[in-house]
């Protein structure tokens, strides 16, 4: 077979293969893809579960020709089947772990902002987290899914996973030394720690630092006037500089957001080579 035909000349000469053991590759695919659906905000991880279920088989489907090609062994429905499969969802959780950080950084920086500004109060569901949230967090994770297909990251992302499968096929295990502390994929995770720190402290910068320059002009009024109610007027005055920063500098925040999100894509690619 070759992986640069057609789909409809590769799924044409599939009846010549072993009809159980491309059963199982497809069932090592379901497991993989099965965390990422239900977890990747820009694939509907709220959406009914027969459409995640459609989704979930059509992209295994797409990724089949590839699992197929790098697979060297005919894997048969035994325990070895069962650690496999429990090997493809550990896989799965990581890859929807690290594809959700964007999105929970982008939030994470709106809710920082509501609550520098005396709203934190105002929680309410984000539907597509499903976690607590503030209107501003929920409006920075809608704005990040819109501009992570803009750049087209959904597209990155499928070639991460379509060359992730010629670094960990289905029918190989991990080896012992990733385990260890000492494997690449460790040492890249600890250096994408600090970044993650980084970006949500830029998205949220503009209103940040007008929140706190009005906590300091404030304090100052303080001393000179103690006898004005200064906390009443810093409640609105921060709320409303909060919110007229963040419209001066959204361009700035919007740039930002596709710039981070390039560049996560890239490291991410960087931790999927570390797993070889």
């Amino acid at each position: 077979m070759n992986p640069n035909e057609s789909y409809l000349a590769f799924f044409s000469k599939l009846f010549e293969l072993d009809p159980f053991a491309l059963l199982s590759l497809f069932f090592l695919g379901l497991m993989r893809f099965a965390p990422i659906v239900s977890l990747a905000p820009f694939l509907g991880n709220k959406a009914p579960s027969t459409v995640k279920m459609g989704l979930l088989i059509c992209l295994t489907l797409v990724f089949l020709p590839q699992m197929i090609m790098t697979s060297q062994t005919i894997v048969g429905f035994n325990f070895q089947y069962i650690v496999l499969c429990f090997k493809e969802l550990f896989l799965g959780f990581v890859l929807a772990f690290f594809i959700t950080i964007p999105f929970y950084i982008a939030e994470t920086a709106g809710v920082n902002i509501d609550f520098l500004r005396g709203s934190s109060a105002l929680q309410v569901t984000d539907p597509f987290m499903q976690t607590p949230s503030s209107s501003i967090g929920i409006f920075y994770n809608y704005i990040m899914i819109v501009i992570f297909y803009q750049i087209n990251g959904i597209f990155y992302f499928f070639n991460a996973l379509f060359d992730f499968y010629t670094i960990i096929p289905a029918d190989k295990m991990l080896s012992s030394y990733f385990f260890t502390f000492q494997a690449a994929f460790w040492q890249s995770v600890w250096t994408l720690v600090g970044k993650i720190v980084s970006i949500g402290i830029q998205l949220a910068a503009p209103s940040i630092i007008a929140i706190l320059m009005t906590e300091m002009f404030l304090g100052i009024a303080n001393r000179l006037a103690p006898q004005v109610q200064i906390a009443f007027l810093g409640m609105s005055l921060k709320s409303l500089l909060g919110l007229a920063v963040l419209c001066a500098a959204w361009f700035f925040i919007l740039q930002q957001m596709g710039i981070q999100s390039l560049g996560y894509l890239k490291d991410l690619e960087m931790i999927l080579k570390s797993f070889q």
